[in-house]
């Protein structure tokens, strides 16, 4: 079962004792930002899983995907206000939130889709609504298989079925949520998603 979590940073204090609370490393990560807001996303990002996961060690694979060996599967992802986290006891998990909000979504679109995405996306009769369809499984696949957009992700075509991709003979499944204008996406080879999200208070 993938489960997923979120906060509202606007809840977050960044005091010392918050701040003491996360790994050293993430303590720097914190202090070499510049903007409010991305400190209050990295401190939240270290709070939620040493909530989920207290006393475990944190490691990053070569592409900067952060793990636990030998147990629970975790991504974490953060747009504006909110963090989420999302954790699986038997499966890989990537996740992705973006603020549904205008942009150039076809000039956007070229940077990172393959051509019948952007053929899909040309066509499509709500432009915002496909873009962001695209755009958050696109980055919930490639955080799920750990690469993040270190891959050519113009190479992966997510059009052929809206509910999954194979890929090297292995079929990842999508779940769709949205959050107070916020859409939310998982990837995984586990079929089984939690129907909701659930809210942590830190």
């Amino acid at each position: 079962m993938v489960k997923t979590y979120y906060t509202n940073i606007e809840n977050i204090s960044m005091s010392e004792s918050n701040i003491s609370k996360i790994s050293p490393e993430r303590q720097l990560r914190v202090k070499k930002l510049m903007q409010e807001t991305q400190k209050k996303q990295c401190l939240t990002a270290g709070l939620l899983i040493n909530k989920l996961f207290p006393n475990k060690e944190v490691k990053l694979n070569q592409y900067g995907k952060p793990y636990i060996e030998d147990d629970f599967h975790f991504n974490i992802a953060h747009s504006d206000n909110y963090v989420i986290i999302s954790v699986s006891s038997n499966e890989v998990v990537g996740c992705d939130i973006e603020a549904v909000s205008e942009y150039n979504y076809l000039k956007l679109g070229r940077v990172v889709f393959h051509k019948n995405e952007m053929n899909a996306l040309k066509n499509a009769e709500n432009q915002q609504e496909k873009f962001f369809e695209l755009w958050t499984k696109k980055e919930a696949f490639l955080k799920c298989i750990g690469t993040g957009f270190h891959f050519k992700s113009k190479k992966i075509d997510l059009c052929e079925n809206k509910h999954y991709v194979t890929y090297e003979n292995q079929r990842y499944r999508f779940k769709e949520y949205m959050l107070n204008g916020y859409k939310i996406m998982l990837c995984s080879p586990s079929s089984e998603f939690a129907q909701e999200l659930k809210e942590i208070v830190l």
